[in-house]
């Protein structure tokens, strides 16, 4: 048996070697942080679950549009009662069947309020696949955000620990010429011990965060692919408040809370619903009778109504607990929009800051740098001491390394301000055509705002900026400042942009009772329509 699995095993091996020393010469493909992101967001289990609670919500839809349809049922009865029995002679049959047909005429709003719940329950899904999707993506960019400036990191200490090699071959030169003490050497080798320490604290915090990334990804990543096609901070020319409407206006977590606040209005259309009769019509066909035996079929047409109050007062109980649910929603939506213009305000004033604290470093490194030369030439004349070359050495690598943690940061904050204030979509777009080499310098004055700026990035689309523009806003209709009543508070809530000022807050009382329902229960909905017909 040996003899006849030899040579496939063999062979098998072979080919395992030739595809391993193929994948060691090819080079690793580049990877970004848009590419990063496109795949974690093609392959993370929460997307596959967000999808298949919007394929459960639409399935709801169609379940609530069959609601205005008649609803069919069977009954089959058989009876064996005694022979005294008047209402089941013995002469009759034995067996009942009966088909029937109930169609509702109106029931008080109560099926149009479902049908509304039901859209608002896709929109909502809708809403919340959106927002993980933006989470994922801050998530990566986080991520990502580590493992580039600790790579920064690393590479500052590598060359400081080169310079640290220059200088220990310099000062055992001078040491065997009897110019230099002892002592000088022992300071290197403290300061480029310490250099190591901090370079090995920097290459674990790489692997970590490649880690994290390859958790994300579903399989181990590359560190050249990354290190090829390094992303960069992006560039930004909308002002914050401009920012703040547009994050307003496309966010879901707000979309989301909308259409649970329209959700909990139709619940309490619902039941209120409940506190007024329902009026149907049915037909039935029964075949066979108790009393008369091998009859014809027997048909009847009925119209009726019944209530549904429930158990004592528990309707109104009902109707209540859905109103303070309706205000609690409501409410959801002014503390979200909150802390949605809190964190953009927030995260524009660092970037605006780290922008001028990335540029004051970069020029003190090339200040440094100059010293640091000079401080060598000078130690050689006899000008300066060890200790002065010594220091300027660990200041260039400290200069470096806080340029490192600056350019993370900018990452961090430019993606992040795209994501929530532009879109994912947009933010993936201004990611892929914005250059991995160019890295934020400076800043320059638009609109009354500071604008980050990448100075080998292609600018932003004009398209974008007038996308969102205020003569945009203006067009879709005004939105009062100050609500005056229920409604157009209700009206403000639910805009897709506020006043930056006004944040909805202070908007007047909330009526204990929302819109009643208008339409009409007893039209039919056609299933069979696509979404955009309801």
């Amino acid at each position: 048996m040996s003899l006849i699995y030899r040579a496939p095993l063999r062979g098998v091996a072979l080919w395992a070697f030739y595809l391993a020393c193929l994948g060691w010469f090819l080079p690793c493909a580049a990877q970004s942080l848009p590419t990063l992101i496109d795949g974690v967001l093609s392959t993370h289990p929460s997307m596959r679950s967000q999808q298949a609670l919007g394929a459960s919500a639409k399935q709801a839809l169609e379940g609530a549009q069959w609601q205005f349809y008649p609803t069919p049922s069977v009954g089959f009865e058989q009876v064996d009662a005694s022979a005294g029995d008047p209402n089941y002679p013995s002469y009759g049959d034995k067996n009942v069947t009966t088909l029937r047909l109930q169609q509702p005429l109106w029931t008080g709003g109560r099926l149009s309020a479902g049908l509304d719940k039901a859209q608002a329950g896709v929109v909502a899904s809708q809403a919340t696949l959106e927002g993980t999707r933006q989470d994922l993506a801050v998530r990566v960019v986080q991520i990502y955000a580590d493992w580039y400036g600790a790579l920064l990191k690393r590479e500052a200490l590598d060359k400081s620990l080169q310079a640290h090699q220059t200088l220990r071959a310099q000062i055992l030169r001078r040491i065997a010429n009897g110019v230099s003490p002892q002592s000088d050497l022992t300071l290197l080798v403290g300061r480029q011990q310490q250099t190591e320490a901090d370079q090995s604290a920097a290459r674990a915090q790489e692997q970590t965060a490649l880690g994290r990334l390859s958790q994300m990804q579903g399989h181990p990543l590359q560190p050249q692919a990354l290190a090829q096609s390094p992303s960069a901070a992006l560039a930004l020319v909308e002002g914050a408040q401009e920012l703040m409407g547009l994050a307003q206006a496309l966010s879901p977590s707000v979309a989301k809370l909308q259409a649970q606040a329209r959700m909990a209005d139709a619940e309490i259309n619902e039941r209120r619903a409940d506190l007024s009769p329902e009026v149907y019509m049915r037909a039935e066909r029964q075949y066979g009778n108790f009393t008369v035996p091998n009859g014809a079929p027997i048909n009847r047409y009925f119209v009726g109504f019944s209530s549904r109050f429930g158990a004592g007062l528990s309707s109104l109980s009902q109707l209540g607990g859905a109103q303070a649910r309706y205000e609690a929603a409501l409410a959801d939506i002014d503390s979200t929009r909150i802390s949605l213009g809190e964190q953009v305000q927030s995260d524009f004033a660092q970037a605006e800051v780290g922008q001028v604290r990335l540029a004051a470093l970069q020029a003190s490194l090339a200040s440094s740098d100059t010293i640091a030369r000079a401080w060598s030439r000078q130690f050689v004349a006899g000008r300066k001491t060890w200790l002065d070359v010594m220091n300027a050495v660990r200041e260039q690598a400290q200069l470096e390394t806080q340029i490192a943690d600056a350019r993370a940061s900018q990452l961090l904050l430019t993606w992040r301000l795209a994501i929530v204030g532009l879109g994912l979509d947009n933010a993936l777009v201004l990611g892929q055509n914005s250059k991995a080499a160019g890295q934020p310098t400076a800043s320059t004055a638009t609109t009354g705002a500071t604008a980050l700026t990448t100075p080998d990035a292609a600018p932003p689309e004009p398209s974008l900026g007038d996308a969102f523009s205020e003569e945009n806003w203006q067009a879709t209709g005004q939105i009062p400042l100050y609500a005056q009543d229920a409604s157009e508070a209700f009206e403000l809530r639910m805009a897709s942009r506020i006043d930056s000022l006004n944040l909805g807050l202070g908007l007047g009382l909330l009526s204990d009772t929302p819109s009643t329902p208008t339409d009409a229960d007893t039209t039919p909905h056609n299933p069979i329509h696509t979404e955009e017909t309801w």
